[in-house]
């Protein structure tokens, strides 16, 4: 089957953040954001060959942003990550999409960001920055989040998982070294307040449809993040069998996050 996407065209903005820009029209975004110590297309595996090769995907654009996690706040993240999609709402026009490419400008009617554990701390600030500004895009924005990371995390096990070459930074030192770190501490974390302060009033507002997540998966007994409710977000799926980081990693034995995706779009 020939595939309905351009070949990766590496973006500049992030860390080795890849597109894949579909040859028909467009009538959808999706973006993919991955969490700490993660890259933009290693955390999610076989999802872009998955997604690439699927017809129902064929009318979507596709990116996988990346980021350096172990430089920076998650608030620096969010900004620089609520600037991205600024510009890739209109790809012609800021440069994402190469004229060579001889593809039309988008309009997308609906964005749908996909976030693993830290992401999904990145995906609603940033919207919630959007939204400050009063971007009319907010309102077609949608989530879907593996193991999020938005009540806050265990740290040290969330270091060891993502970088096992850490073994030996535990503790204050490992928090010291990456203060991002600190944003997942339940106990201390501004940002992570601050989120859900804010996306709690928009929801009993009915001005945050935005803010609740439209598919929400757990590997059972994750090690890293809770399965708790978070305000308005779907009810958990839980995935057996899997980890913190395998729980977003479609293979062809597991093709339950492909599935779950296929029925957001």
């Amino acid at each position: 089957m020939a595939t309905n996407h351009t070949t990766s065209i590496e973006i500049k903005d992030g860390i080795n953040s890849q597109e894949y820009f579909a040859f028909e029209q467009p009538n959808k975004l999706i973006v993919f954001v991955h969490g700490f110590g993660g890259g933009a297309i290693s955390t999610w595996n076989n999802f872009s060959s998955m997604l690439l090769m699927d017809n129902d995907f064929a009318k979507s654009d596709i990116i996988f942003y990346g980021y350096d996690t172990l430089k920076g706040q998650a608030g620096d993240h969010s900004a620089e990550f609520y600037h991205f999609l600024e510009k890739a709402l209109a790809p012609v026009a800021n440069d994402l999409l190469p004229p060579g490419q001889q593809l039309n400008e988008r309009n997308y009617d609906s964005i749908l960001i996909i976030a693993h554990s830290l992401g999904s701390v990145i995906v609603r600030q940033a919207l919630l920055l959007a939204n400050t500004d009063k971007k009319k895009w907010v309102a077609k924005t949608s989530m879907a989040l593996f193991a999020p990371a938005h009540i806050g995390a265990n740290v040290i096990s969330l270091a060891m998982e993502a970088l096992p070459g850490l073994w030996n930074l535990v503790g204050v030192f490992a928090r010291y070294k990456y203060p991002i770190l600190n944003d997942l501490n339940p106990k201390e974390s501004e940002i992570l307040k601050i989120i859900k302060e804010k996306s709690a009033k928009l929801q009993e507002s009915d001005a945050g449809e935005f803010t609740k997540a439209k598919l929400v998966v757990y590997a059972k007994g994750d090690k890293v993040v809770k399965n708790v409710q978070y305000l308005e977000d779907k009810p958990a799926e839980v995935m057996q069998n899997k980890t913190h980081t395998t729980v977003c990693k479609p293979t062809e034995e597991y093709k339950n996050p492909v599935i779950f995706i296929k029925q957001l779009i």
